[in-house]
């Protein structure tokens, strides 16, 4: 008898465990305000009204935004990358990306910032002292920079590589040094770009180079520089503040 009632209540604990992942799966995946957006993201991950279809109320979807880069509950057409909801150093995209709470300063409660333990290497969702490693991968074909926190990756841009006589070099490179403004030509040569602001120098083979800041020019996407990344200023200042000294670099 003992064994028939042990027997039951193992069927019965089975059938509540399968009956809470169905409810758990069907939850995950319903859309209440029909938005495009699951109520779980809704709720759990962009923290936009899962009733309200616009929560913003700029007359776009919250999914319109969010799969446009947008941020669904600030006015004014920010993109998530330019919005640190809860101001913690950390945009509201990386937040996404990375899995950190958009709301919550602390995501991992163990008493620092998520954007200053990405800033400084650490894993922002565990309260270990769990380093992460940094990368940045330049392609030379594509004329495109990927920059990545472990595995995810931040960002994607176009860039302005060296033009053909003046090429960048091939390898791999580590940050050097972080140069907030640098002057560029001058004496000597047929330019002149001073106060260029951002600049990671990554090698001295036989001239300094750097992934840097251009303002003089809009051709990225194609080679333009002098053997230098150039970089928009739109994407160069969350690269250099995200970059750190020894920070891999790899051109190909």
């Amino acid at each position: 008898m003992f064994k028939k009632i042990i027997s039951f209540l193992l069927v019965l604990i089975l059938n509540l465990f399968l009956f809470v992942i169905d409810t758990q799966a069907y939850s995950d995946s319903t859309d209440t305000d029909n938005d495009g957006i699951s109520d779980y993201e809704e709720i759990n991950i962009y923290h936009t009204n899962p009733k309200m279809i616009d929560t913003d109320e700029d007359s776009y979807s919250d999914g319109v935004e969010i799969v446009n880069g947008y941020s669904p509950w600030h006015l004014d057409g920010k993109k998530l990358v330019d919005v640190d909801s809860d101001e913690d150093g950390l945009n509201d995209a990386w937040e996404i990306k990375l899995g950190t709470n958009l709301v919550n300063t602390d995501s991992d409660s163990d008493g620092y910032l998520d954007g200053i333990e990405i800033l400084h290497g650490y894993d922002p969702l565990s309260s270990l002292t769990i380093k992460i490693k940094k990368k940045i991968e330049v392609s030379l074909d594509t004329q495109v920079l990927s920059y990545y926190f472990g595995d995810k990756n931040l960002e994607t841009f176009k860039i302005s590589s060296g033009v053909s006589s003046m090429p960048t070099p091939k390898g791999e490179f580590t940050i050097l040094k972080k140069v907030p403004s640098r002057d560029y030509g001058g004496n000597g040569f047929s330019f002149y770009h001073p106060d260029t602001k951002w600049n990671l120098h990554f090698t001295s083979k036989r001239w300094r180079y750097y992934i840097h800041g251009a303002y003089w020019h809009n051709d990225f996407g194609q080679p333009a520089s002098t053997g230098c990344v150039n970089v928009s200023y739109a994407n160069m200042e969350r690269l250099y503040n995200f970059a750190e000294i020894g920070t891999k670099i790899n051109i190909f």
